[in-house]
């Protein structure tokens, strides 16, 4: 009887071989600690690589995890330099730029993209309050000084509270047109009642704050108007 020789199957899966596994490992370790240094990777997550490095049991798993938290890291240098360049931005305080910088650099992957969303929103609220405040101070009834006011307490403040500084430019705004009006009637009826220089001691002395030079230049050309009428009348009188 003729015996037949038995062969063993052929081992096709490559097996781990320390050296190449501790290369491999090494190599991880450098690209996670990268990670968490550029901004990208919280402590978590890199654990989380770390514990999914070590639970792979081919080579090619390893090396193929390899090759995603490249792509994985190269992803989050990207969503982190829109998140810079959306703080470079004159709508947020350095300080908010500085509190937004460190949340981004203590969120997780998913949170930075939550974050972007979140920073994108309130700089169109804030830009849409910049536009009123804007249309705002340029009202000639607003003075100079005041609109300057306004405008650094508008830059200074928090996105949160900015609507607070537009309310009370609107408010100083409406009370300065009242103030006008109340100036501009008082005149008149000092014009009316030939009180000339008073009408122009109010002008230059109640209503300097109060009125633009252009209303304050019609004013005085109202006033003069009147007393040169007045006086011709007077002589005509005593003719």
């Amino acid at each position: 009887m003729i015996e037949t020789e038995t062969f063993e199957p052929e081992i096709v899966e490559a097996e781990l071989l320390p050296a190449e596994v501790a290369e491999l490992r090494n190599e991880m370790q450098s690209k996670i600690a990268e990670a968490v240094a550029l901004g990208v990777f919280t402590g978590k997550e890199a654990q989380d690589w770390e514990d999914g490095f070590e639970a792979c049991d081919k080579l090619e798993y390893m090396e193929n995890l390899l090759d995603i938290i490249e792509r994985f890291v190269q992803s989050g240098l990207a969503v982190l330099e829109q998140i810079s360049d959306t703080l470079n931005t004159p709508l947020l305080n350095d300080k908010e730029k500085c509190d937004w910088q460190n949340q981004a650099e203590g969120s997780s992957y998913e949170g930075k993209l939550d974050l972007v969303n979140k920073l994108s929103t309130i700089l169109r609220e804030v830009s849409q309050l910049k536009e009123k405040l804007s249309k705002l101070l340029a009202n000639p009834l607003m003075r100079g000084s005041v609109a300057q006011e306004f405008d650094k307490k508008f830059v200074e403040a928090d996105s949160s509270v900015k609507e607070g500084v537009l309310t009370r430019a609107a408010l100083a705004a409406t009370e300065i047109a009242t103030e006008s009006r109340q100036v501009t009637s008082h005149v008149h009826s000092l014009i009316d009642t030939r009180q000339f220089e008073a009408a122009r001691q109010a002008l230059w002395v109640t209503a300097m704050n109060i009125l633009t030079d252009t209303e304050r230049s019609r004013l005085v050309s109202e006033i003069d108007r009147a007393e040169i009428v007045h006086v011709r009348e007077s002589f005509k009188a005593a003719a």
